[in-house]
């Protein structure tokens, strides 16, 4: 160390030494929390800070020398191209590559730093783990340890400042475990915190009432966001069984207005796909159009594709608020008929199926809101439509692979009592959804005819094989039909007023077509069986998901629409602020004259004074309830106790009556005397010899030697009489 100073010999120096590495670790956990780092990396780092805490509390000195730590350097140095490269190079490769240089810069330097320099260095690279944490996530849990970065960054910058001057100075510090030492340790940790608290509240300030701009400079360097497959032009059958068993939180949604329950049974239309090829499901047609925006980024939406033409007056709007994360490419979810769409987009752009996209792939939390018209067209209508389809419509959406003679002869079994497409299909569901069992354990070998071996064989399966069943079904009876993925309504959080939505909720259902009426919602699938139920950790995670909600609407993705917003809010809670305080003082009014009216037949009753004695009674017993039947005790005693033995309670009552007395008279005992020793003090000997004949019977009652009661009272008697005998006494 540049100043001589052991850590073995300076408390400032060693809490120095720990805050430091602290700082470094916290900046590494902030990392390994977002999820990005590799295996190894986080392995290997994690194991050299939890060697170097060993050697922290057994007081070891640093073990790399300088020249090692530079061999080391320049060896990694040599390693970090083809790092860069086998990242993904320019500019994905970037940060990963640049990640795991800081990382090994600051575990070699952790294991031999002994200058200064050495400690600014090492700073310097705390700092460095936590940007990169910064730009790799912007979750609840990057909060927490942000604080914890903030209250270690404070105290080593406290504690080293201290350190400096104590060098400077030459100035013995405190030894590590001293009583001063410990003092100066909670002294600068207290400091640490208060510091840091204050800064997260100063800045919190700042951040809300700071003018907003947009920005994403870092955001495309960072690791690409992680994708949930199913959401792409095509998808094989199976491919959502896996996401059934991902617990990611995909999305939240909540009703903008009214009661946040109105959205419940809804579906979040993602995809729709039209074609089939036995296995799997694809989307053709030309490319989408690209939608312009009327206004700062609202989008008013073609509702031809889903619905032709939506009865005036008679639809059924609602409003929400969707927060999606970047797990599902390019597409935006929305339920029924998206009608308006209100975010931070540029451009926007719809395909010939209804499917909204963003037309880029979204890197980080994306926040819009949204209008669809839920309404559903009535039964009597669908049934009365005729069956007559445009050419166009049946080249789409009739076409069908080469498949099992039993589906098509199926399908006319189940639907032979109907006569119109819309029965058909409700009996094609009520068929899947009663006669087919739920379940995600399927076959992991390719199957030739998968609809065919779910129908006719396994006779159970997950949504993607109810729907993909059933779209078959209803194409060989020449009904258009197509299969759509998206999500469930999600999981409703009383405490943040919205739904959760996990890839688990993923959901493929079937929609038909009727001239006329457009697409309408059909879903054979039945519900699982195997539902997690509600328990206390859920609860818990209710409670998580409706801060980390709050976090991303009012942190993450905060701009001037929210700044906007939160202007209005305090505009109207001063607003509501004024009428409590009319409130108040009418309700004040009407109480005062209340309590006027109370008071004036309260003095008038006659009940009133003894009831207010006996309160007044019970007042004084209730406070020195104790000391008046100590002073009762002892007037009894000096007018009745003559007759019997005292015991030694009853004493000790007397001699306090007595040393009461003589306070009275100018004579306090002092701390620390004994009776004797007090009566002794007194002057004149008149009066210390009668005290001291009192004393010497109650140290004999209170010892547990009986006295008659007669002689204890007559000598505190002949205490109160002293000044008198000794004026009639002649001189």
């Amino acid at each position: 160390m540049s100043s001589g100073l052991t850590a073995s010999t300076s408390t400032v120096h060693r809490y120095f030494e720990i805050s430091l590495f602290l700082l470094v670790t916290v900046g590494f956990l902030a990392l390994a929390s977002t999820g990005r780092l590799d295996l190894f990396t986080t392995l290997v780092v994690a194991g050299a800070l939890a060697a170097k805490s060993l050697r922290y509390r057994r007081r070891q000195e640093p073990e790399l020398s300088a020249g090692t730590v530079k061999t080391l350097t320049i060896l990694y140095f040599l390693v970090f191209p083809l790092d860069f490269v086998l990242s993904g190079a320019w500019p994905d490769g970037l940060l990963p590559s640049v990640t795991r240089l800081v990382l090994f810069l600051a575990v070699v330097r952790i294991f031999s730093a002994r200058t200064n320099r050495d400690y600014l260095f090492l700073t310097l690279l705390a700092f460095l783990e936590i940007l990169a944490a910064a730009t790799l996530t912007v979750d609840t849990t990057f909060l927490v340890f942000f604080f914890l970065f903030l209250v270690a960054g404070i105290s080593t910058f406290v504690s080293f400042e201290i350190k400096r001057g104590t060098e400077t100075a030459r100035a013995a510090a405190p030894a590590p475990g001293s009583t001063l030492g410990r003092r100066l340790e909670r002294s600068l940790l207290a400091t640490s915190l208060s510091v840091a608290i204050s800064t997260l509240i100063l800045s919190t300030v700042f951040f809300f009432i700071l003018p907003r701009v947009t920005t994403g400079y870092l955001s495309a360097y960072g690791f690409q966001p992680e994708q949930i497959s199913g959401f792409s032009n095509e998808v094989a059958l199976g491919d959502i069984g896996a996401i059934l068993r991902d617990p990611r939180v995909v999305m939240r949604i909540r009703a903008i207005e009214d009661e946040p329950r109105q959205l419940e049974g809804l579906k979040w239309r993602g995809i729709a796909l039209n074609r089939f090829d036995g296995h799997r499901w694809y989307r053709t047609g030309g490319r989408p159009r690209v939608l312009r925006p009327f206004g700062e980024g609202r989008f008013a939406l073609p509702t031809e594709a889903l619905r032709p033409a939506l009865p005036a007056g008679r639809g059924r709007r609602l409003a929400y608020r969707v927060l999606l994360e970047p797990v599902s490419m390019d597409t935006l979810f929305a339920a029924s008929v998206p009608v308006l769409v209100d975010g931070r987009f540029r451009l926007l752009a719809q395909d010939d199926t209804g499917s909204i996209f963003t037309l880029r792939p979204n890197f980080t939390q994306v926040g819009y809101d949204a209008v669809s018209d839920v309404a559903r067209p009535s039964a009597e209508l669908l049934r009365a439509l005729p069956a007559s389809y445009p050419a166009e419509m049946e080249r789409e959406y009739l076409q069908l692979p080469p498949t099992d003679p039993r589906v098509a002869e199926l399908s006319r079994q189940v639907t032979q009592p109907f006569n119109n497409p819309y029965d058909r299909a409700l009996a094609l569901e009520q068929h899947l959804r009663t006669r087919y069992g739920y379940t995600l354990e399927l076959p992991s070998a390719p199957e030739d005819d998968p609809i065919a071996s779910f129908l006719f064989e396994r006779r159970a399966g997950h949504c993607e094989y109810f729907a993909s069943a059933m779209a078959v079904m209803l194409r060989s009876l020449g009904i258009p039909a197509r299969v759509v993925n998206g999500f469930h309504t999600g999981e409703f959080n009383e405490v943040g007023e919205n739904y959760i939505v996990r890839a688990s909720n993923a959901h493929t259902w079937v929609e038909v077509y009727f001239p006329e009426a457009g697409w309408v919602e059909i879903d054979p699938t039945p519900p699982d069986p195997n539902a997690p139920g509600r328990t206390w950790l859920t609860a818990f995670g209710h409670y998580y998901d409706a801060f980390d909600l709050w976090w991303d609407e009012w942190v993450i993705n905060y701009d001037e629409g929210h700044q906007w917003r939160l202007a209005l809010e305090l505009r109207r809670t001063l607003a509501q602020s004024r009428d409590a305080q009319l409130w108040l003082r009418q309700k004040r009014r009407e109480l005062t004259a209340e309590m006027n009216q109370f008071g004036a037949r309260l003095i008038a009753s006659p009940y009133t004074l003894p009831a207010g004695l006996l309160l007044a009674l019970a007042g004084i017993g209730a406070l020195r309830g104790r000391e008046l039947a100590r002073w009762l005790r002892t007037l009894w005693l000096l007018r009745r106790g003559n007759g019997r033995p005292l015991k030694a309670a009853e004493a000790t009552l007397l001699y306090e009556r007595l040393l009461a007395w003589l306070r009275r008279q100018g004579f306090r005992r002092q701390p620390g005397q004994t009776p004797l020793e007090f009566a002794a003090s007194l002057s004149p000997s008149v009066l210390a010899r009668r005290v001291a004949e009192f004393t010497q019977v109650y140290n004999h009652v209170r010892f547990g030697q009986a006295a008659p009661g007669g002689q204890l009272v007559e000598l505190f008697e002949r205490v109160r009489r002293w000044k008198q005998d000794a004026e009639a006494r002649p001189v």
